[in-house]
C-alpha cells in the first residue's frame, strides 16, 4: 500500500446494524475483520465535543508523534483502490474517520495523538481519560452517524486515516477527503489489526513502534495460554444478551475475532457454533446450541436481560445448569459492557485488557 515517491520503494465508516458481524479467520493477521455493535455500548456520551489540544498525556504542548525513525522516507506514496496519492513529508496532525476506533488504537499503540478521532473511543475502557482528553476533536460516531468532510477539514489534518472501515468508502467520497489531505485508505474486510497497525506505522516512519506494539499484545496471549493448559481442548462459547427486542446473539462462530482468541488461548469451538457462521441470532429453539465447557454471556442495557436468563430453556443449558456459564455484566449506570465491545474492536492496546478478563472468566468456568 505504500511506496516512496518517486522511485518505487518501500470510511466515513457508521457503525453496523445490531449483531452484524464481518468475520476475520485467524489472530496473527490474516485479513477480514469483525466489525464493531454499537449497541453493546449505547450511545451514552456520543456527542462531538472539543477537548483542546494535546498528546496522550493530556499536555497541551506535547508532541503529537514521537520522533521519527529515519525508515520512511518521503514523499510517500499511498495506494488505494482509488489511485495514487503522495504524502510530501511526514504528518503530524492525524484525523480518523473510522468509527470501529481501530485506527484510533493503532495510533496511540504507536506512541501518538489524533487531533481528530471518534466518539466511541470513549468507550474503550483500555485507554486512559488522559489520552483521550489530549484528542482535540470528537466527532459524533453513534450508530448511523457519518462525519462531514467539513468536519474533517476543520481539524486542518495533514494526513487522514480510513484503514479499518466498518463500511466501504466509495469514489466520492475519498475525493472529498483527498482534498483536505492525503488519505491513508483500505477497503472494508481488507486489514487485520495487525497489518492496520503495520500500515500506519510505515506512513509515520513508525515501524519499528508498530512492531513492537503488535508483538507486545500477541505475546499477551500466548503468555495467557502457557499459564492455563487447563483451557486446552474445552470448549468455550461466548453470546450476547441484546434486550428483548434484538435478541441473543452467538458472538463466537468460527472466524469472529473471539473465536480467535479462544483458540489462541487453546479453547476448541463447540460444534453448533459453525451453525451461527452465516446468521447469529440464537432463537429459543436453538438455545440449547450455546452449551460449552465454558460459556461466556455477555449482557447489554443491565437488567434487561432476564428474559432470557430467568427462562426454563437457558437455565436447562447444561453449562448454566452445571456451574460452567460466567456472566460479563454491563454496567448498570451507563449500559456499556466494554468487555463486548472490546472484543469487536481488538486491537493492540485492547488485546492485552481483554485477554486479562477472559482468562479471568474462563478461570471461573474450568476449575
Amino acid at each position: 500500500m505504500l511506496h516512496h515517491s518517486p522511485i518505487n520503494a518501500p470510511g466515513t465508516a457508521s457503525p453496523v446494524a445490531p449483531r452484524t458481524a464481518r468475520r476475520r479467520r485467524g489472530f496473527a493477521g490474516l485479513a477480514a475483520v469483525a466489525a464493531a455493535t454499537l449497541l453493546l455500548v449505547g450511545c451514552a456520551g456520543a456527542a462531538s465535543s472539543d477537548t483542546g489540544a494535546g498528546s496522550g498525556s493530556g499536555a497541551p504542548d506535547a508532541p503529537l508523534l514521537p520522533a521519527a525513525e529515519g525508515t520512511t522516507e518521503y514523499p510517500l506514496t499511498l495506494d488505494t483502490p482509488f489511485g495514487e496519492t503522495v504524502l510530501e513529508q511526514r504528518p503530524e496532525r492525524i484525523a480518523i474517520v473510522t468509527a470501529s476506533t481501530i485506527d484510533t488504537d493503532a495510533l496511540i499503540a504507536l506512541g501518538g495523538t489524533p487531533v481528530f478521532a471518534p466518539s466511541t473511543v470513549e468507550r474503550n475502557a483500555w485507554i486512559s481519560p488522559e489520552t483521550i482528553e489530549g484528542i482535540e476533536t470528537l466527532w459524533d460516531s453513534e450508530a448511523g452517524a457519518e462525519v462531514s468532510a467539513e468536519q474533517v477539514a476543520a481539524s486542518d489534518p495533514d494526513l487522514i486515516v480510513a484503514l479499518y472501515a466498518t463500511d466501504a468508502v466509495d469514489r466520492t467520497r475519498f475525493k472529498q477527503l483527498s482534498a483536505i489531505a492525503p488519505v491513508l485508505y483500505a477497503e472494508s474486510d481488507s486489514l487485520s489489526w495487525q497489518q492496520t497497525t503495520a500500515e500506519l506505522g510505515a506512513a509515520l516512519d513508525l515501524s519499528q513502534a508498530a512492531t513492537d506494539a503488535v508483538d507486545a499484545a500477541e505475546d499477551a496471549v500466548t503468555s495467557a495460554r502457557a499459564e492455563h493448559p487447563e483451557f486446552a481442548g474445552k470448549t468455550a462459547t461466548h453470546v450476547i444478551v441484546y434486550e428483548e427486542e434484538y435478541g441473543v446473539a452467538y458472538a463466537s462462530a468460527p472466524g469472529t475475532d473471539t473465536a480467535a482468541l479462544f483458540e489462541q488461548l487453546g479453547f476448541a469451538l463447540p460444534e453448533p457454533a459453525a451453525r451461527f457462521v452465516d446468521n447469529d441470532v440464537v432463537s429459543g429453539e436453538l438455545i440449547s446450541l450455546i452449551d460449552a465447557g465454558f460459556l461466556l454471556v455477555s449482557t447489554f442495557d443491565a437488567g434487561t436481560e432476564t428474559y432470557v436468563t430467568e427462562s426454563p430453556l437457558f437455565t436447562a443449558v447444561p453449562a448454566v445448569a452445571e456451574g460452567r456459564a460466567v456472566f460479563d455484566a454491563a454496567d448498570p449506570d451507563t449500559g456499556t459492557n466494554a468487555f463486548a465491545w472490546g472484543l469487536n474492536v481488538q486491537s493492540a492496546l485492547s488485546v492485552p485488557w481483554l485477554i486479562d478478563r477472559l482468562t479471568g472468566f474462563a478461570e471461573q468456568a474450568v476449575s
